[in-house]
């Protein structure tokens, strides 16, 4: 039992015991994915309520028939699960456009969301590894890092209501560690192509939100490091690039979307409230409760008590040891405006410009998510350093490993509160027949064209960027 907690809290002993921390690693990998599977009812979905009913479900049953008859996913029957906005498929920036959508040839809709959410968690927990090998985290850190990052109650929440666009989130690991890259001094034209293929991928996922997140921390990011302004920079322009075969088709809607703002958390006390407090699907529109308009999913951050905790200490250790390699002073700037930005009506602030990307984003406690992740990763390794040597590291490390059994029930009894089949007993009932959400297509050359185009100049900038970044290896 000795040896495995040394094991366990120790940062260094990975060399030594590769069999059992595989092993590890690949146990925690199922648990996690054990969790979502049973969230979504194993892809046995009840679809006929909220978002669920009224946009997602019928867009995937809609690709569904498209790949299933080899045809292009231009236009659905109608406009109900397109905002009412058009009948234009792609016309919507949060459509999941990703490659693994030709699964749905052989998959039901429920199916394909548990299987296309797994794919997520799979590329979200290796992104986590490539974080664990840069900070030499122990098994005891990365443990509470997985948990926080793929259980924490945003995801769950709304994943829950039917945001299943949400998944693309799971990608910010990697948006994190290229981040920590940038400030420990990589540049060149390759960081640049990994980062706009990694902000394109996850606008792919149809995580329209996500990709806006990540481009304001990167503009903020830039501001307050003007050493890496012109590599932020050309990274988001080629991004955008892209992207214009999903920029393009959204843009010929413009004025037709309901941008109206409707802010973000309310008070301190509120925020406090949404990491430790679960409230349940039948409550979370319930005003008395939740001191919200919005649902509760809007505000839903929950880690509980004890994942609150390992927050706190964390950000205190990032404080005490201003590491540089750890993203101090770099990240207070942009998780700090992306914090204020959660609350009230901060956000205005962007929205005064008008610019379209920026205007989409109505509801601002969303933000917080991914501050949170930032403070979750580089807190928790700035923890682990800061106890090395301490008289007190064997004592908190023990701590911190009986801790994940309060954790781990705290996450798993949201998560079961929240679980799919539980939200759709506490929703008004709302009848959605996926057979008939069949392809429609129609002459529509403004749209066809502005398709074409943005096509055209998405793979022509793949082609240039993977070239220039090829180019930049074989100089080194």
């Amino acid at each position: 039992m000795k040896r495995f907690f040394t094991i366990f809290s120790g940062a260094s002993l990975e060399e030594d015991n590769k069999t059992l921390y595989t092993i590890y690693l690949i146990l925690l990998l199922a648990v996690i994915f054990a969790g979502w599977g049973y969230f979504l009812n194993w892809g046995d979905i009840p679809f006929d309520f909220h978002d669920w009913a009224e946009v997602n479900a019928p867009r995937l049953a809609f690709l569904k028939d498209a790949i299933t008859k080899g045809k292009l996913p231009l236009h659905m029957p109608d406009s109900s699960a397109l905002r009412g906005v058009t009948d234009r498929y792609m016309a919507l920036p949060d459509i999941i456009l990703s490659p693994q959508v030709i699964l749905l040839r052989w998959m039901s809709v429920g199916t394909f969301v548990l299987v296309h959410t797994w794919i997520l968690i799979g590329l979200g927990y290796w992104g986590l590894l490539k974080l664990k090998r840069r900070f030499s985290l122990s098994l005891l850190s990365f443990t509470w890092i997985s948990l926080l990052f793929f259980l924490n109650g945003h995801m769950i929440s709304h994943y829950a209501v039917g945001h299943v666009t949400w998944g693309g989130a799971f990608l910010m690991s990697w948006f994190i560690e290229l981040v920590f890259a940038l400030i420990e001094g990589e540049r060149g034209i390759r960081w640049e192509a990994k980062m706009a293929f990694l902000l394109f991928f996850i606008f792919l996922q149809g995580s329209f939100h996500q990709f806006v997140w990540c481009v304001i921390f990167l503009g903020f990011l830039a501001l307050a490091n003007w050493k890496m302004l012109f590599t932020i920079l050309r990274s988001g322009i080629a991004a955008g690039l892209l992207s214009m075969v999903r920029i393009i088709p959204p843009a010929l809607q413009m004025g037709a979307f309901d941008d109206d703002f409707l802010g973000g958390y309310r008070t301190p006390i509120q925020i406090v409230k949404a990491f430790v407090k679960i409230i349940a699907p039948a409550d979370s529109l319930n005003q008395a409760k939740t001191g919200a308009v919005l649902g509760w999913w809007e505000f839903d951050i929950y880690t509980g008590i004890a994942g609150l905790i390992l927050l706190g200490l964390g950000v205190l250790a990032w404080l005490l040891l201003r590491n540089y390699t750890l993203g101090f002073p770099a990240l207070i700037c942009p998780i700090a405006v992306l914090s204020i930005f959660s609350v009230r009506n901060a956000y205005k602030l962007m929205r005064f410009f008008r610019i379209p990307l920026f205007s989409g984003e109505r509801v601002s406690s969303r933000f917080l998510l991914l501050p949170l992740l930032f403070v979750l990763i580089a807190g928790t390794a700035a923890l682990q350093q800061w106890l090395k040597g301490k008289k007190i590291e064997r004592g908190l490390n023990l701590a911190m490993t009986i801790g994940l059994i309060p954790a781990l029930a705290e996450l798993g009894i949201h998560l079961n509160i929240w679980k799919v089949t539980e939200a759709f007993q506490a929703f008004p009932y709302t009848r959605t027949d996926l057979t008939i959400k069949t392809v429609a297509n129609h002459p529509d050359q403004p749209y066809t064209t502005g398709l074409l185009i943005g096509a055209v100049v998405s793979l022509i900038s793949a082609a240039i960027i993977i070239y220039l970044a090829w180019r930049e290896g074989d100089r080194r």
